[in-house]
């Protein structure tokens, strides 16, 4: 004989017995009997219930709750499970097991980053509608721990039991066998092979550098589903919260439809208003007019978290907070604008956590070979791409005095296959700007064969210059890594050398 389930009890008892109150599974427990404790009947079917309990927590534990927050279901319409069942696992929950339930499903969901601090799920729990004309049960919950490797075991009954139930399995952690690790859905991408379809991610890079351009051209590019420099996209809404530099949004924004002969799309909007990433009332009222699954980039960190210390771990935990917050309401991609430090080498500025948290970073850079952007993180990817390109300026027209208006748009730069590409390690890279300096300030032109009004410093010149900006390095050991990084600059031609009648060598550009 199959087991009834929690529900099928209940409503079993309130057929068999019209004039007790009226039962409670979801709500609270059955009704009291004359002597004011519980009737035997409605005690036998809560201890059904809680011998029920060991069965959820075991099949929970092969269901992660690291999943995106969803509309209550658990499996799509073709049957194959959600991604998004997270909130549809706690409807079933309750729906079920009702306040019986809470604290296993809470414990569940409290195990994901995402909904850590149980502020969601309070909500979640509070949302769940007893009317709904097609609830989501729990056997959808055990379907999908089945589909994750869960094997049911022989369970209690939910009828009256009359021995004690099994120890249940409070082991938080489960082995994923070969079928459920296969059976874990794949990675979806916003930008394919850049940025994932959801998470927090983040384009930096130091002023000046067209880190902003390049944000307005990619959230441009996505809404329209056009490719990104080659990269295939997969198009979504998109909102540009813009609080540096407002007052230039309608030209970027004219500038790139003039380029790209194309007007931008409806479903991308901007917001010109200050927003501060650590007060949760703004997180929570922004996050309740963007759209699902959509992409929102916010330009810059520095401005959306006024007051606050970037390097300190405290405060650099509510920016995080807030951007993680975000991105479960909105259940799509948050994606910040950010600068570098004064020595870029070092990437983000700020704590180190930030850079740990992302699921993706673009990093700009600019230097005397133009500009690139690089892939510096990427989630279950290959890092290390490196695209040139270029801002081309363009003419919006004239103003009321009759000055040209000008804006630049993105395009790719051609021209850079046929330059020297910047050294890549972090000694060569500091010493190829510390001698690109000297050489700057040098008198002396044309030693050693170089053109007669080029500038040019002796090598070991070259080297001491070097040596300074080798930061992080202990001062005994400056010179000689300066040295190395010079000749190698040398080897790879990035610096030209020549001697001169004394045999004295010259380095120059």
């Amino acid at each position: 004989m199959k087991p009834l389930s929690a529900s099928a009890l209940k409503q079993m008892v309130a057929e068999l017995t019209p004039a007790m109150p009226t039962p409670k599974g979801i709500a609270g427990s059955f009704g009291p009997s004359s002597t004011g404790r519980p009737s035997p009947l409605a005690a036998a079917i809560q201890k059904g219930i809680d011998s029920e309990l060991p069965k959820l927590e075991e099949a929970l534990a092969f269901v992660s709750p690291d999943a995106l927050r969803g509309s209550g279901s658990i499996f799509n319409p073709d049957g194959t499970p959600s991604n998004e069942y997270w909130l549809g696992v706690i409807f079933a929950v309750r729906r079920e097991f009702g306040p019986a339930g809470e604290d296993v499903v809470r414990n569940w969901s409290k195990q994901s980053p995402r909904y850590l601090d149980g502020s969601g799920f309070d909500k979640a729990w509070a949302g769940y509608d007893p009317s709904h004309p097609k609830p989501v049960t729990i056997g959808s919950v055990y379907k999908l721990a089945q589909y994750f490797g869960w094997q049911q075991a022989n369970t209690p009954s939910l009828a009256p039991a009359t021995s004690p139930p099994s120890s249940p399995n409070n082991n938080r952690f489960n082995l994923l066998d070969r079928n459920a690790i296969m059976a874990q859905p794949p990675l979806r991408w916003r930008i394919k092979y850049l940025l994932p379809e959801t998470g927090i991610a983040a384009l930096y890079g130091p002023s000046g550098s067209g880190k902003s351009y390049l944000g307005i051209d990619a959230g441009i590019s996505i809404a329209l589903g056009n490719t990104w420099f080659g990269n295939r996209v997969f198009a979504c809404a998109v909102t540009y919260v813009i609080l540096e530099s407002e007052a230039s949004l309608r030209n970027r924004v004219e500038a790139y439809e003039v380029h790209n002969k194309v007007n931008i799309p409806a479903n991308f909007k901007a917001i010109a208003q200050p927003f501060e990433l650590a007060d949760h009332q703004q997180v929570e009222d922004l996050g309740s007019i963007l759209p699902k699954g959509g992409v929102v980039i916010i330009d810059t960190l520095n401005r959306a978290a006024p007051g606050l210390d970037e390097n300190s771990s405290q405060d650099m935990g509510r920016i995080l907070a807030g951007m993680k917050r975000l991105q479960e309401i909105t259940g799509g991609l948050v994606l910040i604008v950010h600068h570098t430090g004064k020595d870029t080498s070092k990437g983000l500025r700020g704590h180190s956590s930030l850079f740990a948290a992302l699921d993706g970073a673009i990093e700009v850079e600019r230097n005397a070979m133009g500009r690139t952007w690089s892939a510096a993180k990427v989630k279950d990817g290959e890092d290390g791409k490196r695209v040139a390109f270029q801002l081309n300026v363009i003419d919006l027209g004239k103003d009321a005095d009759g000055d040209p208006i000008t804006s630049c748009a993105v395009g790719p730069d051609t021209a850079a296959i046929f330059r020297q590409p910047p050294p890549t390690g972090k000694n060569q890279k500091s010493a190829l700007a510390a001698v690109r300096s000297a050489l700057s300030t040098s008198s002396t032109l044309g030693m050693a064969g170089a053109g007669s009004q080029v500038q040019c410093l002796m090598f070991e010149d070259a080297v001491d210059a070097a040596a300074v900006a080798m930061v992080g390095i202990a001062v005994k050991r400056r010179k000689p890594r300066a040295r190395e990084a010079v000749q190698g600059l040398v080897e790879s031609a990035h610096l030209r050398r020549g001697l001169d009648n004394d045999g004295e060598e010259w380095l120059w550009l």
